[in-house]
C-alpha cells in the first residue's frame, strides 16, 4: 500500500462500462477498484460501496478480488508503486490457470493465497477463512494509524533536550565545538572545530514510531530503528571507538584498524569491528539479541569471556535465559528489511510479527482468545497504514479491530 502510482490518481471513478465483473480478475483490472483497495480515494471508496450494494450478486467475486489484491500487493512489498507489474503478475497468474469460468477463478485464487501465506507445525491443514465484505471503508480510515516517521530526541552534553524531525533542516553545536547538522531525518557530526580535551556524550533515542539516521564524528553510519537508543562520544580519541546500543540499529563502520569499533549493549555483549556492515537487534521485549554480519568480520563477547566470530551472512544469536550464543546462518534481506522501508516476515509467529507492527506503530496490542500455533511469511511496506499493513493478516482469518492506540487481535479458528 502507501505510494500510489501516477497511473492511478486520474481520472477518479472511471469503471470499464462494459465490464460484466463476473470474476476476480474482473475487478482487478478496473483502475478505479485499485484505488478502492489501496483506501486513499474518497470518491472511489463511496463508488465501490454503493455499486457493490446495488449488485449483491457480485459479492463472491468482489471480496475475492480484494482479498487477491491485498495478497499479491503484500507478498511483493512495493508493488503498488508500479500498476504495469501487477498487471504483468495478474496476467500471469490468469495464464497458468485453466480459461474458463468460476474454475479458473478458483484455482487462480488457492495459487495466489499459496503464495503468500505459509503455515508450519501446528498449521499443517490450515484453511483459509472467507472473508465478509469491507464494512465502511471511510469508518475504517478514521479508526486507522498512520505510520512511523522520522523524530528522535537528541540529548546534548549538558543535558540540553532537543525534539528532532524530518522537516527540521539547520546546525547545533556543541559546547566543544563540535557542529551537528540536522537535514532530512538525519544528523551529520563534524569535529573540525573540536578542540576541547574533554569528552562529551550525546545521546539519539528514538520514540515507539520514529526512525532516525546518524553519522558518527568517524564517518561511520548509523540507521536506528524503533524504540532505540545510541549513547557516543562526539569524538573519538581513545585507542578506540565505543558506543552503547539499545533496541535496533543498522551499521556501516568507516575502516581503521588502528581504531576498533565497538558497540556495548545493556546485557553485557560487546560487538567489535574494523570496517564492516552489521545489524544489532537487542529489544526488552524480544527472548533473544541478534547480531547479523552483512559484510567484514565481527566479533561478539560476553562478559564471561566467551566469544564468537562471524563471516559475512552469519548471525550471533544470544539467548537471554540461557546465556548461550548460536551462531546461524543468516536471512540478510529480512534482518535488514526494517532499513529499505519494509517489514518482511518469514515463518514468524504472531506474537512476533505484533511485537514489530507495536513498535513501529506506536500502538498496544491485545489477542482475544488462544494465539494459534501457526507461522506466516509476507512483506509489509512500513509506510502502510496500520489497517492496510494487517490487512494481509485477515487473508489468513485473522481479525482485528482498532481503538485508538489499541488493536485487539481475533483469531478464527
Amino acid at each position: 500500500m502507501g505510494i500510489i502510482p501516477d497511473s492511478l490518481h486520474y481520472p477518479l471513478v472511471t469503471v470499464i462500462m462494459n465490464q460484466n465483473f463476473s470474476i476476480a480478475e474482473d475487478f482487478l483490472l478496473d483502475d478505479s477498484f485499485l484505488r478502492y483497495c489501496m483506501g486513499t480515494h474518497e470518491q472511489d471508496i463511496q463508488h465501490w460501496e454503493k455499486w457493490i450494494a446495488g449488485n449483491p450478486d457480485k459479492r463472491p467475486a468482489f471480496d475475492r478480488a480484494i482479498l487477491l489484491f491485498g495478497i499479491i500487493n503484500g507478498q511483493q512489498g512495493r508493488l503498488d508503486v508500479e500498476v504495469k507489474k501487477f498487471r504483468s503478475l495478474l496476467a500471469e497468474h490468469i495464464a497458468k490457470t485453466p480459461v474458463t469460468g468460476k474454475v479458473r477463478n478458483l484455482r487462480w485464487w488457492r495459487a495466489a493465497a499459496a503464495i503468500f501465506l505459509l503455515g508450519a507445525g501446528a498449521a499443517t491443514g490450515y484453511h483459509f477463512m472467507g472473508k465478509k465484505a469491507r464494512t465502511s471503508a471511510t469508518n475504517a480510515a478514521m479508526a486507522d494509524v498512520m505510520p512511523g516517521m522520522s523524530k528522535a530526541k537528541l540529548v546534548l552534553g549538558d543535558g540540553t533536550v532537543v525534539q528532532l524531525d524530518s522537516s527540521h533542516t539547520n546546525q547545533l553545536k556543541e559546547k566543544d565545538g563540535t557542529l551537528i547538522d540536522k537535514d532530512n531525518g538525519q544528523l551529520v557530526y563534524d569535529v573540525t572545530r573540536n578542540t576541547s580535551e574533554k569528552i562529551m556524550f550525546n545521546t539519539l533515542s528514538t520514540p515507539r514510531g520514529g526512525e532516525y539516521q546518524l553519522v558518527l564524528p568517524d564517518g561511520s553510519k548509523v540507521w536506528l530503528n524503533a524504540a532505540s537508543s545510541l549513547r557516543f562520544p562526539t569524538k573519538f580519541v581513545a585507542s578506540d571507538r565505543t558506543v552503547y546500543l539499545t533496541g535496533e540499529a543498522y551499521f556501516e563502520v568507516a575502516p581503521n584498524a588502528q581504531q576498533p569499533f565497538h558497540v556495548e549493549l545493556s546485557n553485557g555483549l560487546n560487538i567489535t569491528v574494523l570496517g564492516t556492515a552489521f545489524n544489532i537487534m537487542d529489544y526488552d521485549d524480544e527472548s533473544t539479541v541478534k547480531t547479523t554480519l552483512v559484510s567484514g568480520k565481527v566479533k561478539v563477547s560476553q562478559e564471561t569471556g566467551n566469544s564468537v566470530l562471524l563471516a559475512p551472512a552469519q548471525e550471533a544469536v544470544l539467548n537471554k535465559q540461557q546465556q548461550h550464543i548460536a551462531v546461524n546462518e543468516a536471512d540478510i534481506d529480512k534482518t535488514i528489511a526494517w532499513k529499505m522501508g519494509m517489514f518482511e516476515f518469514d515463518d514468524d509467529d504472531l506474537t512476533t510479527i505484533m511485537r514489530q507492527l507495536a513498535r513501529w506503530y506506536d500502538v498496544e496490542v491485545k489477542f482475544a482468545g488462544t494465539i494459534p500455533d501457526k507461522h506466516y511469511s509476507g512483506s509489509i511496506r512500513k509506510q502502510s497504514t496500520l489497517s492496510q499493513a494487517l490487512r494481509i493478516l485477515k487473508t489468513a482469518g485473522i481479525q482485528y479491530t482498532i481503538e485508538g492506540k489499541q488493536i485487539t487481535i481475533e483469531i478464527k479458528q
